[in-house]
């Protein structure tokens, strides 16, 4: 599945992302309230791991949100909040489940094959946006129907920004993204692998409209359609 993981924590994201991709599935963060709510209404994803104590927005906001727009995704629920009253009114906004921290990370995949047997999966084998098509299972970029060669890191990175399209990727989150949470990557060596995605991509449109825009302070942004 597409799984959305929505946690302030890095080392508890970074945590569950690495045994949710290791058991197959497919993973994208975020460490924001607000941003989190924007993704899982994007319809971009399966299932989303919520937190409940998030900046900017917090996790029953987030639910009441979403279920006031009748999205239907699964939310599991995983936050130090133990108490029943909040529990209870997690379930009352539409939760799917709900696992307190700390946890043990085989039960917490568990519960995420249970709900993916219960639920269709959205087919993204392609990824599709402002006229590149992203194919990862076959990891093919192309744009227009012209094939554009990606490095691997590359491949991450256009995967990541495309997944997040319309929404600023901070330059962390790319760096988790192409070379993980405890790399140590010097300052400039993003912003040379960006350029390179920019040379590969463009084409005559661009020039007053790039797809990657760079948000001076914040990191960069994939142009939505």
């Amino acid at each position: 599945m597409n799984v959305l993981v929505i946690e302030d924590d890095k080392r508890i994201a970074n945590l569950v992302e690495r045994a949710l991709r290791e058991d197959g599935h497919r993973v994208s963060l975020s460490h924001n309230g607000r941003e989190g709510a924007d993704m899982i209404l994007a319809g971009k994803h399966d299932l989303a791991l919520l937190d409940i104590l998030l900046p900017e927005m917090d996790g029953f906001q987030i639910l009441k949100r979403i279920r006031d727009r009748h999205c239907k995704m699964p939310i599991l629920v995983l936050t130090a909040v133990d108490a029943v009253p909040k529990i209870l009114h997690a379930f009352d906004l539409g939760a799917d489940d709900y696992l307190v921290k700390p946890f043990i990370l085989e039960i917490l995949l568990a519960r995420v094959s249970a709900i993916a047997r219960r639920v269709p999966t959205i087919d993204q084998t392609a990824i599709c946006a402002s006229g590149v098509t992203l194919d990862h299972t076959r990891r093919i970029a192309a744009r227009h129907g012209k094939e554009i060669p990606l490095t691997r890191k590359q491949f991450a990175l256009l995967e990541t920004l495309m997944r997040r399209s319309g929404l600023i990727t901070s330059r962390e989150q790319l760096i988790e993204a192409g070379w993980g949470y405890e790399a140590d990557v010097k300052e400039n060596t993003l912003d040379v692998y960006i350029h390179g995605l920019r040379v590969k991509l463009e084409d005559q449109s661009d020039r007053d409209r790039p797809l990657i825009r760079t948000v001076h302070g914040a990191g960069y942004l994939f142009v939505a359609d």
